[in-house]
Order: structure tokens, then sequence, then C-alpha cells
């Protein structure tokens, strides 16, 4: 199964990070596993990223504080904006306080990014 070896590769991935941004990490990852119990997780593309029928959503260590973002982020309705792109990433939003994670606004964006790659 692969998801014993993923969930290890993950820990590895957050441990590897500045005690700072691994709170950052380990709040965006308990919202993600809280709002859809199914998704592989796993480290791709060095960051860490979950899947359903397809890749849903990331996070990612970035100069001032992590990304958490949507492989499908322009299709998301995204209605307070934070969604964010530039030459040419995926959208997401920047972390750099516990204070920027909404946990009901991203676990709404996590269902909705998931309900898009089952349709």
């Amino acid at each position: 199964m692969r998801s014993r070896t993923s969930t290890n590769q993950v820990n590895e991935y957050i441990n590897s990070l500045a005690p700072e941004k691994q709170k950052l990490a380990l709040a965006v990852r308990r919202i993600i596993k809280g709002s859809v119990a199914h998704l592989e997780e796993s480290v791709r593309w060095d960051c860490a990223c979950y899947f359903f029928y397809g890749p849903v959503c990331y996070f990612a260590s970035s100069r001032s504080g992590i990304h958490f973002g949507f492989f499908r982020g322009k299709e998301l309705s995204d209605p307070h904006r934070r969604l964010v792109s530039r030459n040419g990433q995926n959208p997401h939003i920047k972390i750099r306080t516990l204070e920027d994670i909404d946990e009901e606004y991203f676990g709404n964006l996590i269902r909705e990014a998931v309900h898009l790659n089952q349709n």
C-alpha cells in the first residue's frame, strides 16, 4: 500500500523545513486530511501533494513561509480571492503566519477541488 510510504515521505519533507515553516505545514496538512478522508499524500515535484482522481492540492516551502496551492486552482470559485499565480505557477495561497490560515475556507477549496476531479 502506497500511503504508508507516502506518509513517511511527507513527514520527512515537513521535518526538513525550518521550525516556523513546520508549524504552518502541519496546520495545513491537518486541514487537508480533515477535509477529505480519502486523499492520497506523497512528495512529488519537491512538495507535499494530495491526489484523488488526479492531483488536487499541495503545500511547498516558499521564501517567506509556505504556499498552499491547487493544481486546478483557476477553476475554483475562490470567493475571497486569496489564490494568486505568477510566472506559470499553480494558483496558491501564501501563508506566512498561522493567522493566514482559514480552516473553513481552505476546507471548502479542498472539497471543491476534489469535486472537480470527480467530474
